[in-house]
């Protein structure tokens, strides 16, 4: 079974709002789609995880629709939904914003080829961060502008911070477009001559262009918080690991947004601080996830942290298993090296391997991966 994430958007008039949420709202359902769109007299945004199957289902149908003939989709495959329910919801404004903009009189649409030509060719121009100041911490284009905003409501506030780069090429750029094309056409209402921006976001250029311009990772509004897409370029709020995941502190009167390594969610037990993990009212996660055994615990060397393991079909470097036995509680951590029975470092492999564990482990403890 595959999964795939879209996100997608248009300025359009739309005449009956109410009408089609109810009409998507239903296929979604059908489907089993969870996640989120928003539907307004301006257009549509929205952004759905699923099966593939449905997922591609879902977007015949939506380009069905003469208003959305032409929509675009930035498309990620996943390996479970990366979103737990659905919402679809009426909106004033699809991407909130505050300020009057005349959406018609956008900015340039620049592809990622003509982006990556114009660093390839050292163009002079001036990039700049349409996002959030979170969203560009753990991944930015390379000499990228950030804005001090904590919602794009903030954005027109940054016009002061702009104005210097008014007679210069600006680019504005987000995850999949659509705060940068409303980014675009607000700066252009105010006197902005040369704005362009890049078509389809984030996300569109990393699909065709991975590891050339893009530094980090990307920042996603759905229950995965990042996607990975490159080298991480910040480091773990506990322990100072290189590391590129945000995680919300399960404290929740605290739920700040931090990063956190895969290590310290299990040592802080999912909190940003000593006193965090110590609080009364922490986060309960119900795990409605389905596991299927991968292998089984032969041995565990506690000095070296190393579990010994007699795996059931092929693992590798990088997946993501979870630990569970009658006293061992069920943790899940990404294998960062792999070695045979021999200690030669490998890829992958069956039979009996060993490798780092986050925790102690115990024989007989089953290593499942997640259906």
């Amino acid at each position: 079974m595959t999964f795939k994430v879209i996100s997608f958007y248009k300025y359009i008039p739309v005449d009956n709002p109410q009408s089609l949420r109810q009409e998507l709202q239903q296929d979604c359902q059908k489907r089993n789609l969870l996640g989120r769109i928003l539907i307004g007299n301006e257009g549509i945004n929205g952004a759905v995880s699923g099966e593939t199957k449905n997922i591609e289902l879902f977007m015949q149908k939506l380009t069905a629709n003469a208003l959305f003939s032409d929509l675009t989709f930035r498309e990620q495959l996943c390996a479970k939904n990366t979103y737990h329910k659905l919402v679809v919801r009426v909106r004033k404004e699809i991407v909130a914003f505050g300020s009057d903009v005349e959406i018609t009189n956008k900015g340039t649409a620049l592809s990622p080829m003509e982006l990556k030509q114009w660093y390839d060719q050292k163009e002079d121009f001036v990039i700049i961060d349409a996002r959030n100041d979170y969203e560009y911490a753990v991944g930015k284009f390379k000499d990228a502008i950030g804005l001090p905003i904590k919602n794009f409501r903030q954005f027109p506030e940054m016009l002061p911070k702009l104005k210097p780069f008014q007679e210069k090429k600006i680019i504005l750029y987000c995850t999949g477009g659509i705060r940068c094309e409303k980014a675009s056409a607000f700066l252009k209402g105010e006197g902005f001559e040369n704005v362009y921006q890049l078509d389809g976001g984030i996300i569109n250029y990393v699909n065709q262009f991975p590891e050339t311009y893009w530094e980090g990772n990307c920042f996603v509004f759905d229950d995965r918080l990042v996607s990975k897409d490159g080298k991480p370029i910040t480091s773990c709020a506990v322990c100072s690991q290189e590391c590129g995941e945000y995680l919300n502190c399960y404290n929740l009167d605290c739920d700040a947004l931090f990063v956190c390594c895969q290590s310290c969610r299990v040592t802080m037990k999912n909190t940003c601080s000593v006193e965090c993990s110590a609080a009364p009212r922490q986060r309960k996660v119900q795990d409605n996830r389905n596991y299927h055994k991968i292998g089984i615990v032969q041995n565990y060397y506690s000095k070296a942290g190393v579990a010994e393991v007699k795996v059931n079909g092929m693992l590798s470097t990088k997946t993501v298993v979870s630990f569970k036995g009658k006293t061992t509680s069920l943790f899940t951590q990404e294998i960062t090296e792999l070695r045979d029975d021999t200690g030669n470092e490998i890829e992958c492999s069956t039979g009996i391997v060993t490798f780092p564990v986050l925790q102690k482990v115990r024989k007989n403890d089953l290593v499942v991966i997640e259906s």
